[in-house]
């Protein structure tokens, strides 16, 4: 088969490697199985260095079409390693997709280290200004016990040394 397709739950990624001559219908295939795991909001690394496709402008938008979903749907980062000479079926997804980050790259690394820092800039924000731990929690609770007493313990919080 020529299209291979790995989904990573734990990780919230999908890899995909493309080898040959692709179907269109092929295409549409994988797309299909994809929409069908419900993963839209996991990174995806879809690797086509070795594969080509003759596949019309419509069909590349029905696929994008299917892959996007509902407008309330988050869509995770498409990093799309390609071959220099080829990679006609990559741009032109790229340029059907305004939602999301999709980047098109000519090396493994260099599309990984994208996909990674997307994921850390994305963890950042989540963690707002401080880095996400146990000592961070706002919503944390302190207790102090000292001879067999309980006493609740407000917490203060801090605010970094390098916060202006």
């Amino acid at each position: 088969m020529p299209i291979y397709m790995e989904i990573s739950r734990l990780h919230r990624c999908v890899t995909i490697v493309a080898r040959g001559q692709l179907l269109p219908d092929e295409i549409m295939g994988a797309a299909k199985q994809l929409f069908d795991a419900q993963v839209p909001q996991f990174a995806k690394l879809v690797d086509v260095a070795a594969a080509s496709a003759e596949i019309d402008p419509e069909r590349i938008q029905r696929i994008a079409d299917l892959l996007r979903g509902g407008p309330d749907v988050k869509r995770g980062p498409v990093a799309f390693l390609i071959n220099p000479d080829k990679g006609q079926f990559a741009r032109a997804f790229a340029a059907t997709q305004s939602e999301r980050p999709v980047s098109v790259f000519k090396s493994l690394r260099e599309a990984r280290a994208w996909l990674a820092g997307l994921e850390e800039a994305e963890r950042r924000a989540a963690a707002g200004a401080f880095q996400s731990s146990p000592w961070s929690d706002p919503e944390r609770e302190a207790v102090m016990f000292r001879h067999g007493q309980k006493r609740e313990v407000p917490i203060r919080q801090r605010r970094p040394a390098y916060a202006a």
